[in-house]
């Protein structure tokens, strides 16, 4: 919580520089309406999932230094989170006089905009907070934050890029931004007539959420196994993996042979922190089951709860079917899958469990599942259902990836994307993502954060070579992929 007040005060002080007279705007007037829009981003967020928690409703008064409730919070922030007029549908205001701002006090042109990317960063900073209140981190809140995030960065990038002045209103109008699983109106109705949560509503108008990655060619085994021993750390799960490929190898054997074969649940759990390879591998035992003829097609479909659970009753088990349909003959990949079970009434959850279960049985030597997810919630999740239970056998633990893994990861993938990294800077990449584990606590993402810090250093290149090199001049390949200390 010191992080958002110490943010909160930078964004005062931010209101205070760029909100005097000579913008027409009380500094203490523009910053009241940051905060205002920033305690109503908390609101939306919170409500995202049907209901406010206790948990997030103290972060919001701790955060802002308030005492409020969830009915104050409504009467003044409304009841319709994602009409027309929420601030997910529009650059909120306070960005707009601050971005412009400070064009201005750059003497306009081309300019980078440190101070509207602060207030940004403020808002993101406290809508994580709230998000982090549930131990699930669903995914729907995640995506809303990312979109409000992607429509304040890119009006930022049009006030950065052009002289003249740009309406957030119209950059929304203009951009490509949708808020998923929700169009661009009032919220529909249920058969009871009431509105929608914005759950139900996410969950209903998403028929099909998954994604489908074929395998269009079969490798050989062998390949397959080399390409999961290159991956960076890992250890104990490149072993588990060859064992699975070795046993299932030596079962295929056995029926050539007119041996019986010992009959073996395929199904899997694998439990670790995001962004530890579990979807990484997931696809490599599809590729590896295609190769040696136990899957048929092999594809990896991936899903989770929104994927599989609708917001009326009766509409759950269609979906489930349809999901299990496209995963045929392959694997389905089910990410945090302990958020099917809850004890909220009338949550479906528990429907597509059974229906789930229903359909492994009858589609035994035709489909492999995997459910993922943190391992102390995907333990309670398993053990919440006996048929789970039993289906589940085979648990693979992914431990989080070291600091020097990590930094391993991060020049992986400069190499992969053609840019190079003086080896006299691996100590320092190495402190930085030892920081970031440090100030992401328990949200670090391992290799995603990593990623995530990749695409940032990238991004900090590009906009050390426009004032460098300017966007007329032709630069050597070797300038266009250093990165520099700088830019870490």
């Amino acid at each position: 919580m010191n992080a958002a007040f110490a943010a909160l005060k930078k964004c005062r002080d931010i209101c205070t520089m760029y909100g005097g007279e000579s913008n027409k705007q009380d500094p203490d007037a523009l910053y009241d309406t940051f905060r205002d829009e920033a305690l109503n981003l908390a609101y939306f967020l919170a409500r995202s999932d049907g209901a406010m928690s206790d948990a997030e409703i103290m972060t919001i008064n701790v955060s802002f230094q308030i005492l409020v409730d969830e009915d104050i919070l409504k009467k003044n922030f409304g009841d319709n989170i994602i009409g027309e007029d929420s601030i997910l549908r529009h650059v909120p205001k306070s960005l707009q006089v601050v971005a412009h701002a400070e064009k201005d006090a750059n003497m306009g042109g081309k300019c980078y905009l440190v101070s509207a990317r602060e207030l940004v960063d403020t808002f993101a900073l406290i809508g994580n907070l709230v998000i982090n209140c549930d131990c699930m981190r669903l995914q729907y809140p995640v995506m809303l934050l990312q979109h409000f995030s992607n429509l304040c960065m890119q009006f930022i990038g049009q006030i950065e890029e052009n002289d003249e002045l740009t309406d957030g209103d119209t950059v929304y109008k203009s951009a490509n931004i949708v808020i998923p699983g929700v169009k661009n109106s009032e919220r529909s109705s249920g058969h009871d007539g009431r509105q929608l949560t914005l759950r139900e509503q996410v969950e209903l108008e998403n028929a099909t959420l998954f994604t489908i990655e074929s395998n269009d060619e079969k490798k050989d085994v062998r390949d397959i196994l080399t390409e999961v021993d290159s991956l960076i750390g890992l250890y104990s799960v490149k072993k588990e993996v060859h064992d699975m490929v070795n046993l299932m190898m030596v079962q295929k054997l056995r029926e050539k042979r007119g041996l019986k074969a010992t009959e073996i649940s395929r199904h899997m759990v694998f439990t670790g922190n995001p962004g530890t390879g579990k979807t990484t591998i997931a696809r490599k035992i599809a590729q590896a089951y295609y190769s040696l003829g136990i899957l048929k097609k092999g594809q990896l479909v991936e899903t989770d709860r929104s994927g599989l659970v609708a917001g009326y009753m009766g509409q759950t088990a269609p979906k489930v079917h349809e999901v299990v349909e496209a995963a045929l003959d392959g694997v389905l990949f089910i990410d945090e899958a302990y958020t099917l079970v809850s004890e909220r009434e009338g949550d479906y959850g528990q429907e597509a469990i059974d229906t789930l279960l229903k359909l492994m049985e009858d589609n035994r030597d035709r489909l492999v599942v995997i459910v993922a997810g943190y391992p102390d919630l995907m333990e309670r999740f398993i053990n919440s259902n006996p048929g789970l239970k039993s289906r589940f056998n085979k648990y693979i633990y992914f431990e989080d990836y070291s600091d020097e893994e990590l930094t391993e990861i991060f020049l992986a993938g400069c190499r992969e994307q053609d840019y190079t990294v003086n080896p006299a800077l691996r100590p320092y990449i190495l402190n930085r993502i030892s920081q970031l584990r440090y100030y992401e606590g328990i949200n670090f993402g391992n290799a995603r954060s990593v990623r995530n810090y990749f695409e940032q250093v990238i991004s900090n290149q590009a906009n050390r070579l426009v004032y460098e090199i300017g966007e007329e001049n032709e630069s050597a390949s070797s300038i266009l992929m250093e990165i520099t200390a700088e830019d870490l």
